[in-house]
């Protein structure tokens, strides 16, 4: 479960998005906290049916800060 923090300030999944110049890897541990425990960082679920949010975390492999999701994400009701 760890992630990647782009230049650009995108946070990747770090299994589905290869590593790139610049990128700050956030570890398993951090960010199970940043996700679970404090729930901080904010996805959609795995998966979603066609036309909702964002096509689901498996379509996209995306996190993004609390509060700060785009609009059409359909982000997992456990982040509530």
């Amino acid at each position: 479960m760890s992630a990647r923090v782009r230049s650009t300030g995108e946070i990747l999944c770090a299994a589905m998005h290869p590593e790139e110049p610049g990128d700050i890897y956030i570890d398993d541990g951090l960010h199970y906290t940043l996700g679970v425990v404090l729930r901080l960082l904010v996805t959609e679920p795995m998966h979603l049916p066609e036309g909702q949010g964002l096509g689901g975390h498996a379509a996209h492999g995306r996190w993004w800060w609390r509060g700060h999701a785009p609009t059409a994400a359909n982000v997992d009701p456990f982040y509530a």
